[in-house]
């Protein structure tokens, strides 16, 4: 028997260029389109590549969180910043890459290399990021503090 997980969100449109996510017990979302196609859209709202930008550095975060875990090894913090290009692709705008660069803070010298090998392995299992259709890089810096 192969498992499956299942997630669902329902959308509604709100008005001019803005929708909401509504996901089951949890807070509603509201999201319109980003000023780089419509200069007129509102600028306090999330658009649809802040998400799939954000799921691709959240995915990361609590992956490196998981993998650390199972390799006993414990970090004092880390940080992730994703950008993501967008280029002309054959039906018009779409992502071409997206890299994510990551700090992490170890706990002591001895951690470097064990932490290393966390982010490689949080970067390969990503399930997000393993989606996309774009590649996703990571370059990653681990320090002692």
């Amino acid at each position: 028997m192969t498992e499956e997980h299942r997630y669902e969100i329902h959308s509604k449109w709100v008005k001019d260029k803005i929708v909401t996510i509504e996901i089951s017990g949890k807070p509603t979302l509201e999201i319109a389109t980003p000023l780089d196609f419509w200069p007129d859209a509102p600028v306090d709202k999330i658009s649809p590549e802040d998400l799939f930008l954000g799921s691709a550095v959240a995915c990361f975060g609590v992956s490196m969180h998981g993998v650390a875990k199972r390799f006993h090894v414990e970090f004092n913090d880390f940080k992730v910043r994703g950008v993501g290009t967008l280029a002309k692709g054959e039906y018009g705008w779409e992502f071409d890459q997206i890299t994510l660069d990551v700090e992490v803070i170890a706990k002591d010298e001895s951690d470097i290399k064990k932490l290393g090998k966390v982010v490689e392995r949080a970067h390969k299992y990503c399930l997000v990021s393993n989606s996309m259709k774009c590649p996703v890089h990571v370059n990653y810096e681990i320090k002692v503090k």
